[in-house]
């Protein structure tokens, strides 16, 4: 489960430079030692940092409570480092809640898209 955010604590690692502005600006959805979940006013969910077998789990029951409010659909992947299969495996279950919508990844980087459209999975659509 996620670790409780603790300030000045030293369990936190910092993944990038946007990784502590993540965590000054507002309460995090999900937040543990690779990785920051953020909702932000548009209804797009932002992810920073690494998402593996470690907290794929919780990754989606975090991201299934938000997905479940109306007008969310976009999962900005711009600052994520690091996916592996169960990590998408964990975001492409939220196409099956509730309307079986495809989840649209926005900023995507090369390598991601690459193998996105090498595993050609309808579950996910990149722009």
């Amino acid at each position: 489960m996620a670790a409780p955010l603790q300030e000045g604590g030293t369990d936190m690692m910092t993944v990038n430079g946007s990784f502590e502005s993540a965590l000054n600006t507002k309460t995090p959805l999900y937040l543990d030692k690779q990785l920051v979940v953020r909702a932000s006013g548009n209804g797009s969910v932002r992810l920073i940092g690494q998402i593996d077998l470690t907290n794929g789990d919780a990754i989606a029951d975090t991201l299934h409570r938000e997905w479940t409010r109306p007008g969310t659909g976009t999962v900005d992947v711009a600052e994520l480092q690091f996916i592996d299969l169960y990590g998408l495996r964990a975001l492409a279950l939220l196409s099956d809640i509730p309307l079986g919508r495809p989840i649209r990844l926005a900023n995507a980087r090369p390598g991601l898209r690459k193998l996105l459209t090498l595993l050609d999975w309808p579950a996910f659509t990149v722009g």
